[in-house]
């Protein structure tokens, strides 16, 4: 098995190494990256050498994968083991009739964009405020910034208003506020960090705090209670910062999605009967930009009876999730309806939608009125329904036929602070 130049997903991210078939529609977006992650959804054989002795063996059911290199006809691919790291080949027909393929990347606790910043005016609560729905315990002074992600969990923050970025933490307090703002070769990278309804904003490198001094100055510190409520200005559908979260996602495809025991855990998991909790966790991030852990939403629809075994969850779950979550993520419910008018509206005001489709939920979050497409994301694509894992701009028509046709709609908007 002779290697070749490395293979480059790029050439044309619409196959995704399936058959054209499978994938009719303009996708979303394309990867800002050269790897391909993959699932492996049966037992897949997969060969390497040892001692030059060629040797098979089977890489199990929700399994991840990710490909390296390529030949005419194999893919090399890294995958985890108990104890380590193994690299071996795949066969591309077995690759393509047994792997799903998704967006591999780090997963980002907030997309990029611009968000309002406003902080807690009284630090001495913080442990209470963390479980609080009242924006009125913080600041009325506010502040645009647009978010960047760099990779391993960091930020860059820049100041819209000023065109500045924040600093890396200095090691010192100071009443000149100008200090903690400046050009990009200077700028910081920081963590936010999720404190209940709110965030904690750290240096990455002192690990230091951004608080305010008694003056409400920006200052960094050793304040850990200090807190920060995020309000995303618009919602994360652009190319940097479109996302979608799929069910067969190998950091929680096998999770038991349940009460008690998984008597057959090659079903009830989130892979296979999730797919109402997936396209909430992609309406709520599309609208808001925040991640939402997808336990928190299954363990929610488990302990109400949302979950449905055997079939998958209670439509009821999305309004319930709305006043149980809505608070802490930025969002809240907007009704329900059959009308595509209706999806029509409530997009162009900024909602989004889940939509029932035969069998099974997906998120709607976009509609473009020149082209009359919607931005579909599917939680777990199939042939017939020629979607992807990485969103696809589908027309009415398609909304009104076929796998994807939608019979109701369930529309969160953005929580009026």
């Amino acid at each position: 098995m002779k290697k070749y130049s490395y293979f480059i997903i790029m050439i044309l991210v619409g196959l995704f190494l399936f058959p054209a078939q499978s994938f009719a529609f303009e996708h979303g977006y394309k990867l800002n990256t050269d790897k391909i992650y993959a699932m492996v959804r049966n037992d897949i054989p997969v060969y390497y050498s040892n001692d030059g002795e060629d040797v098979k063996t089977y890489l199990p059911a929700f399994s991840g994968i990710e490909v390296i290199d390529s030949t005419s006809s194999w893919y090399q691919v890294e995958y985890e083991t108990k104890s380590d790291v193994s690299t071996g080949w795949v066969t591309k027909d077995e690759f393509t009739y047994d792997c799903l393929v998704y967006d591999g990347t780090e997963k980002q606790i907030l997309a990029n964009g611009t968000y309002t910043f406003r902080y807690c005016n009284n630090s001495e609560n913080a442990t209470i405020l963390n479980t609080i729905d009242d924006s009125s315990y913080f600041s009325n002074h506010s502040f645009s910034c647009k978010i960047k992600f760099l990779g391993n969990k960091s930020f860059q923050v820049y100041r819209t208003d000023t065109g500045k970025y924040l600093l890396a933490d200095q090691l010192f307090e100071s009443d000149d506020n100008q200090i903690i703002w400046g050009a990009e070769e200077k700028a910081g990278t920081f963590h936010f960090i999720r404190k209940g309804n709110y965030y904690g904003i750290q240096d990455t490198v002192t690990n230091r705090y951004l608080a305010t001094n008694e003056a409400g100055l920006l200052i960094f510190n050793n304040e850990k209670n200090i807190l920060w409520r995020l309000t995303r200005n618009n919602k994360a559908i652009s190319k940097s910062s479109l996302r979608v979260f799929v069910q067969f996602d190998p950091e929680w495809a096998s999770t038991h999605y349940g009460r008690g025991k998984n008597e057959d855990p090659s079903t009830n998991n989130y892979c296979t009967s999730a797919c109402g909790i997936f396209s909430t966790m992609n309406a709520i991030y599309s609208l808001t930009g925040h991640y939402v852990n997808p336990d928190i939403l299954a363990d929610y629809a488990v302990e109400k009876y949302f979950r449905i075994e055997g079939h998958g969850t209670d439509s009821g779950f999305f309004k319930a999730a709305a006043k149980k979550f809505g608070y802490k993520y930025g969002f809240q419910y907007d009704g329900s309806g059959e009308s595509i008018k209706q999806l029509k509206d409530k997009l162009k005001k900024g909602d989004t939608a889940i939509a029932y489709v035969p069998g099974h939920y997906v998120a709607i979050v976009d509609y473009d009125k020149k082209k009359n497409k919607f931005l579909l994301l599917d939680p777990h694509y199939l042939p017939k329904r020629k979607t992807s894992s990485f969103g696809d701009w589908v027309s009415q028509k398609d909304l009104e036929e076929g796998a994807l046709f939608a019979q109701m709609f369930f529309y969160y908007k953005a929580l009026d602070e």
